[in-house]
């Protein structure tokens, strides 16, 4: 068994003290090597967490134990006979000043931290099974904290709470239990004093844990919300039992001054969001960011079945040390951004011209960007770890979201498989199917799986499709899409009469450009990011001369820019374009005669059949 202790050594130095005990088999002429990943699943990119691991310290039956650090993430244990059984203890510490929902974070109000954090892991015993023991220290401002993880319990010395999670006071500790490592370290913690609120979902107890949130946040709105929303997505995938995956589940939410994201667990997920977008008690209209919060919930919430259980077959099982290549985040994440907001409007949360307004806004998020015409999503997700998630300032002109065309996808499929079927069947049958076949954790999606399960789950041949939405630059049907269901897309007219091609930040020393597109004015005119403008037309380049330039300019006019790339003066001659739409946007066409119901506008294709 491996043993963790986790103790909040130093709340006002952000600094966490780890320590491990595990039996040493022997039996090997190695040493043994004690590790730590170097990135988080649902994060795809090197994190290189070790750099916040302060200090490897060993000892084995009582004695010191030297220890060697091989590279970045791995120390050596030098044991003077590596044949021989013996008890070995380590410790060591880290700084936790990462306030996201990958990483970790302390100080005197809270601790919160992922296991691939903290947790260095002797190499071939990840298998056996773990106890972590959690101790509040006394150098913090509230006397008592508040335990929350999806992990059980297995002693304490505190007391449980009404919502089932420990309360510890100064020195006292609480221990829990996890399968194996993998495990342990899919079930992040947080402690603090916390607003909890619970409520149940088909028979599951879900938690909403929230930390940083003022005091009049209306937390029992939230669990409100939720419940139709989880109830929604579990019915989803299991339509007769309506059994979910898990035995319970927890919402962990940091409310900031400003802040979005999530990152999905097996039973919880971390969530992060502006305090603002949250309910008041006694407010009956809800923040304009609150139904935005509620998506994203319900993003990570889907993610418990769609990459969590059902996942690329080269994550089963995950290696933590390096990249796993996979061309088929479009699926586990895009189309998990497709049904997230679906998942509100079926459940009552969202009405339809909410819905179609998100759904415009991620129409315009990919045809405003000319990545989509240079990668494909396929292989946006292969690249996502060198490329999406470490955008420059040319990423408009090389990267497409898998996010944003990967849902986009996903409706265009749904779209073309309840026309084909006369709605008798739907994308939802193939997730189903996926759940039924990929969601044991015993096999996963091979890479070219997809269009053959697809027909299984609808008798519709949609591989020549699949292959040319995702895996080609091709434009997607979304015109097409939407009129079959009786809706129209339209482009907004831009609010400039002229082109420009390039986004920019005002400041005291000019306009500094951020980004240029390809192709554009600016583009053609040689400018780059990073430039500051500081003249147009013989005028000082101010927020208000630039923009009152570009509101009485026309297509073809021409402006002369004076800038500076680093200490070097330059001259651009910007030729202006007409101007381009930005923004779409999807309404409902009353002279249509639809050949199907809009996804938003049924509830489930199994009630289309019963009917």
């Amino acid at each position: 068994m491996l043993k963790y202790t986790v103790r909040v050594a130093d709340p006002k130095g952000h600094y966490l003290h780890v320590s491990l005990a595990f039996e040493w088999p022997g039996g090997s002429l190695d040493q043994p090597v004690l590790s730590l990943p170097a990135w988080i699943p649902g994060s795809y990119m090197i994190r290189e967490f070790s750099r916040h691991v302060i200090s490897v310290q060993a000892q084995v039956d009582g004695k010191p134990l030297a220890v060697q650090k091989l590279n970045k993430d791995h120390w050596q244990l030098m044991l003077s006979s590596p044949n021989e059984p013996g008890q070995i203890t380590c410790e060591w510490t880290v700084y936790c000043w990462d306030l996201s929902v990958r990483g970790a974070h302390v100080d005197e109000t809270h601790a919160f931290f992922n296991g691939t954090s903290l947790f260095l892991c002797p190499k071939g015993l990840e298998q056996q099974p773990i106890e972590l023991t959690l101790t509040k220290a006394a150098d913090c401002r509230q006397a008592q904290w508040t335990v929350a993880t999806g992990l059980a319990v297995v002693q304490h010395d505190g007391f449980l709470d009404k919502t089932g999670f420990v309360v510890l006071a100064t020195g006292q500790s609480a221990t829990y239990s996890a399968r194996d490592y993998d495990m342990l370290i899919d079930h992040p913690v947080e402690m603090g004093e916390l607003v909890v609120g619970t409520f149940e979902a088909c028979g599951v107890h879900h938690a909403l844990v929230v930390y940083g949130a003022d005091s009049d946040a209306d937390v029992t709105r939230i669990c409100d919300d939720l419940k139709p929303v989880c109830e929604t997505q579990i019915a989803l995938f299991d339509p007769e039992q309506k059994q979910a995956p898990f035995g319970r589940y927890c919402f962990l939410l940091h409310a900031t001054d400003k802040g979005y994201g999530g990152l999905e667990h097996r039973n919880s997920t971390a969530l992060l969001c502006a305090r603002a977008d949250l309910p008041q008690r006694g407010v009956a209209e809800a923040p304009k960011g609150y139904e935005e919060f509620l998506g994203l919930c319900s993003h990570e919430y889907f993610h418990s079945w769609n990459v969590k259980r059902m996942k690329p077959a080269v994550f089963l099982p995950y290696d933590l040390t390096q990249e796993n290549y996979t061309r088929l985040l479009w699926i586990f994440e895009g189309f998990t951004s497709y049904y997230d907001d679906l998942m509100l409007v079926r459940a009552g949360k969202m009405d339809e011209m909410a819905y179609l307004k998100a759904l415009g806004r991620t129409i315009s998020q990919v045809l405003k960007n000319r990545g989509r015409l240079v990668q494909s999503v396929a292989d946006s997700s292969l690249d996502a770890w060198t490329k999406y998630y470490r955008q420059d300032e040319n990423a408009p002109n090389s990267v497409v979201s898998y996010y944003t065309k990967g849902a986009l996808i996903a409706f265009c499929l749904d779209s073309h498989l309840r026309a084909s079927t006369q709605g008798r069947r739907s994308l939802d049958d193939v997730m189903r199917l996926m759940w039924a076949k990929k969601g044991t954790e015993q096999s996963g999606l091979e890479e070219s799986e997809f269009p053959a399960l697809v027909q299984e789950a609808t008798g519709v041949d949609a591989g020549a499709l699949i292959q040319q939405w995702a895996y080609s630059t091709d434009e997607l049907p979304l015109q097409e899409s939407l009129r079959a269901c009786g809706y129209v897309l339209d482009a907004k007219a831009a609010e400039s009469p002229v082109f420009v091609g390039m986004n920019v930040q005002f400041s005291a020393e000019g306009v500094q450009v951020k980004q240029v597109l390809n192709g554009s004015p600016a583009h053609a005119a040689g400018l780059s990011a990073g430039d500051v403008v500081v003249a147009l037309d013989e005028r000082k380049a101010t927020e208000s001369q630039y923009k009152r330039r570009l509101a009485s300019a026309q297509p073809g006019d021409t402006v002369t820019l004076l800038g500076f790339r680093a200490e070097r003066l330059m001259q651009f001659t910007l030729v202006l374009d007409a101007a381009q739409p930005t923004e779409w946007m999807v309404r409902k066409d009353e002279s249509l005669k639809a050949a199907i119901a809009a996804p938003w506008c049924v509830q489930d294709t199994e009630a289309v059949r019963a009917a």
